[in-house]
């Protein structure tokens, strides 16, 4: 039987729908067996080289209802990530209110990693 995906160590990135904003989704899948192993993700702002992470919302201080954003999405990267390395199953994490933004990039990131590593 043809393997599904090929060994080895596969990133994706992606903007998904967001191409007016400097942020880029980067999925890093390892696969071994046709098994995916594990998954790593973060979001990048390109135009700060910086990771979207716990002190970034320190960017949006004066505007309360982004600093909130940025809390809801870290959360969504967090559990995204989570769900997945348990269920190894794209099709298994749902989006989470309020975090709509790093779901679609997550998705999208995870689909270009799993295309390079499709086995064609």
């Amino acid at each position: 039987m043809k393997k599904k995906y090929k060994d080895g160590i596969y990133t994706g990135e992606s903007q998904s729908r967001y191409t007016g904003e400097p942020y880029r989704g980067q999925a890093t899948l390892e696969i071994k067996n046709d098994k995916i192993i594990k998954l790593t993700f973060q979001i990048i702002d390109k135009s700060n080289n910086e990771v979207f992470g716990p002190n970034y919302e320190q960017h949006f201080k004066n505007n309360p209802e982004y600093m909130q954003q940025c809390r809801n999405d870290l959360k969504g990267i967090k559990a995204y990530t989570e769900k997945f390395n348990q269920s190894k199953k794209l099709e298994q994490v749902d989006a989470i209110t309020g975090a709509t933004w790093s779901y679609n990039i997550f998705r999208d990131a995870i689909k270009v990693a799993l295309e390079k590593a499709a086995n064609k």
